[in-house]
Parts: C-alpha cells; structure tokens; sequence
C-alpha cells in the first residue's frame, strides 16, 4: 500500500523516511516502509498478518495508481489514491479517488491486476454507486500485452486474447468498452472487444464402397479467445471525465447493478 498513518495522520510512502513507527490505516497494526529502486516505494505489513490491506499488490498496480494520481493532480484536479469511501453498501477504498477542480464532481478508479469473482465486483460497484461516487474499472496494459500485440492505425490490436472474468464484467458494465492504464507512463487507452475466429481446416476421404466424406472447411468464434483493440495512448489531458447512467441488467452468468458510473472521453 502506499500511504499508512504516523502520529495519527495520512502520509505517502514516497514522502515519508525509514525509520520511523508507521501503522496500516485498516488494523492499525504495524508496518514496514520499503524504497528502493525496483519497486515504487510503499508500506508492507510485519507478518503475520491477516489484514485485507496486507494482500501483496504487484509493482504495476502500484506505479498505475501513483501515475494515475499524478497525471490528474497536473491538471488542477484533487487526486489521491488508496481513499476510504463510505457506503451503506459497505465501505471501499478507492485505489485512486478524484475530485473536480471546483470540488463539485467526484470518481473513483479501481485498477484490477489479479481475479475477481463476479459476486465481488458487482458488490464493489455497488457500493460505489451507493456512496454515490461513479466507479471506472482500469485495468493495466503489460508489457506481455504490448508484446502480443500489432500496430493499428488508431492503436494496438491483440487478436488472441484471453480474457478474464472480471474483465467480462466491466467491460459489460461501461457497453462494451474498458480502459487501461500503462504504468509506464501513465497513458490510458480505449479497449473494445471483438469475436475472434478460428478457421476449421477441411478434410475429405472416401469411405468404403467410394463414398466421400468431409468435414470442417469453415470458421466459428473461439469460446476462450477475443480480438481486443486498444485505441491509443491518451493521456489524461486529452480525455474528459464524466458520468453516466447504467441501467441494470443480468445474464445467466452475473448481473449488472443499475445507477451511475464514471466514464471517459476523448476530447
């Protein structure tokens, strides 16, 4: 995680020296300040712990929040990340929370790395939207998605994509789109997915007494793989931070929650 409390209030691991007694927000128990020159510098609990803060977070997560966070503070925004945001639908701690310039707007980004269970994100969500604070799933673009993918006249394209559930979810929820952040630099790209087909070779043989016989010579939708094409990279001074309106709906597999959610434009 990257702010904890010292002396009863909120500091930032890259601010903040070794050291001294730091103690997590959620348990109150205590924890280690980690700089170096791998990883973005941040709070790791002393074990053993059974705090929900005290679940590893990766280093791309960590540097898409802070990159994130940074990019809307230089455009007069106020942007923090890991803020507690309380809901009647059980508080979350948004991994990056933004509020207008004019202090009148405010949204929630959640940057998912690791699984998630449908059931989880929804709840999540809809804890968002009781709070009534628009919530953006982000998810990141790595370095292994980068490689995998072509250029495009607008972007990237991965044809052969593996998605995840979570990714099923939102990229349902925002209509059939969802954005990404590259930790690297903090730009954002514009995902949509696609069917991605597979070609189904023919084959023909001559069965006894000269019958012939054939099969495949045709193409189907792969059930596991997409075509994800990311338009792109944005940064955030490009884009336009809004909100709108998702009704509710439901398949045999999961359920959307109805009410309002953060949405971005490009300019």
């Amino acid at each position: 995680m990257l702010t904890a409390n010292w002396n009863g209030s909120s500091v930032d691991a890259a601010t903040s020296a070794k050291g001294f007694s730091y103690h997590c927000p959620e348990c109150g128990h205590a924890v280690t300040l980690r700089k170096g020159q791998i990883k973005v510098a941040h709070f790791a609990h002393k074990p053993p712990a059974d705090c929900y803060w005290a679940k590893g977070e990766t280093a791309a997560h960590l540097e898409a929040k802070v990159a994130l966070r940074d990019a809307f503070r230089r455009l007069g925004y106020v942007a923090n990340y890991e803020v507690n945001v309380l809901s009647i639908q059980g508080d979350r701690r948004a991994d990056v929370f933004v509020t207008s310039p004019d202090g009148q707007s405010r949204w929630a980004f959640e940057i998912q790395h690791t699984p998630i269970l449908y059931p989880a994100i929804e709840a999540r969500t809809k804890a968002y939207i009781a709070a009534q604070v628009p919530v953006l799933w982000v998810g990141i673009l790595s370095p292994e998605m980068k490689e995998n993918s072509k250029p495009t006249p607008g972007g990237i394209v991965i044809s052969k994509y593996s998605i995840k559930p979570w990714e099923k979810w939102a990229k349902a929820l925002g209509y059939n789109e969802l954005w990404y952040v590259d930790p690297s630099d903090g730009s954002l790209w514009r995902g949509e997915f696609g069917d991605h087909t597979i070609d189904v070779a023919s084959a023909t043989w001559y069965e006894t007494g000269g019958v012939e016989r054939s099969v495949g010579g045709y193409t189907r939708k792969s059930k596991r793989w997409r075509t994800l094409t990311l338009h792109g990279p944005h940064g955030v001074h490009q884009l336009t931070i809004g909100a709108k309106w998702r009704t509710a709906w439901s398949s045999p597999a999961f359920s959307l929650p109805q009410g309002m959610i953060a949405s971005l434009t490009v300019v």
